[in-house]
């Protein structure tokens, strides 16, 4: 069997495991449809790192009859994978997003820690030349007992979520997915609405997947009605967010915004999200933690069940793939 890998594997641990199962090609120069063509003749398996542009596309999977498996080193596969296609044709798609559950859930719960009780900004006066600001923001407060909304409960949701229920018991979840006896025997509520969950949770986090139908999801609407000094965090997608009604209500009422994704990245220099302290900002950094290394250990943890004829755990199904980010 050959498994062509259109990078190089970076784990050694994971190469020693995935020897046995084939034979190994790294092509690192297989940037394009074609070159993949040409790298993948009579390649069962090929998995392909984050790359800006499409690289599996409907003809290379068509010009490869024999392949079983398509997978991605990274959380997401619609970037560069035609993954819907693949799936058509009966070939398995798989990715390692399991491995960012932890970097991103404890990543959240920095920023909700941080915002609450005002670290980040004592950090930058006292760098920025204040001396000793000690009464600058008066009384912070804890995550201890406060009410938690989570916006999606898929592998990112689901770990945040488990990681908060250390501080808190009172999480609501909002999913279209997730029925509310799985969600009570979990030791979660299910929200009414995504409305409610601004309305009642002073922390709430979207953890949700980027798609066409959740373009936009979040608007000013929303913002309006967050309680006074209640925290909005943004792990997911910039673009789920419309970030000039977001904006413009978090201007004028006294609400907290802590995000790490935007709408239009970088950020714009002039943007009033970079001069305002009930702001904390930070750009696109949740999968920095090098745990997230770890995926390509999980590539041949997915690899060995695939090969000993079981289902992979990220296996894509079709209603699965439409509902997830792109990476």
């Amino acid at each position: 069997m050959k498994i062509l890998f259109a990078c190089n594997i970076a784990d050694p641990e994971a190469r020693q495991r995935i020897e046995p199962l084939g034979e190994i090609i790294e092509a690192p120069e297989a940037d394009s449809p074609e070159k993949l063509l040409a790298a993948a003749e009579g390649a069962e398996m090929i998995i392909v790192p984050y790359t800006a542009q499409m690289l599996v596309t409907q003809a290379v999977i068509d010009a490869l009859p024999q392949l079983k498996l398509i997978g991605s080193t990274y959380g997401g596969v619609r970037q560069n994978i035609d993954e819907l296609y693949a799936l058509e044709k009966g070939i398995c798609v798989i990715h390692t997003g399991p491995t960012r559950i932890r970097p991103m859930a404890e990543y959240t719960l920095g920023l909700a820690l941080s915002a609450l009780t005002q670290i980040s900004n004592y950090h930058h006066y006292m760098r920025s030349g204040e001396a000793w600001p000690r009464a600058k923001f008066g009384r912070t407060r804890i995550l201890h007992n406060r009410k938690v909304g989570v916006i999606g409960f898929g592998w990112i949701g689901q770990g945040i979520a488990e990681l908060f229920k250390n501080f808190t018991p009172n999480i609501q979840i909002h999913s279209q997915h997730a029925s509310e006896a799985d969600l009570q025997a979990a030791g979660y509520q299910k929200a009414v609405s995504l409305e409610s969950v601004f309305a009642e949770c002073e922390v709430i986090i979207l953890a949700g997947g980027y798609n066409p139908q959740t373009h936009h999801m979040i608007r000013a609407q929303h913002f309006e009605a967050m309680a006074e000094e209640a925290l909005f965090i943004n792990i997911a997608r910039g673009k789920m967010v419309h970030q000039a009604e977001m904006i413009e209500v978090a201007e004028r009422k006294n609400i907290y915004l802590a995000l790490d994704v935007f709408e239009n990245e970088p950020l714009e220099d002039d943007s009033p999200l970079r001069k305002n302290d009930r702001y904390l900002i930070a750009p696109h950094r949740a999968n920095a933690p090098r745990e997230f290394e770890e995926r390509w250990k999980y590539v041949a943890d997915e690899l060995e069940r695939f090969t000993a004829g079981q289902s992979p755990e990220t296996a894509l199904s079709p209603e699965r793939a439409k509902v997830m980010s792109e990476s």
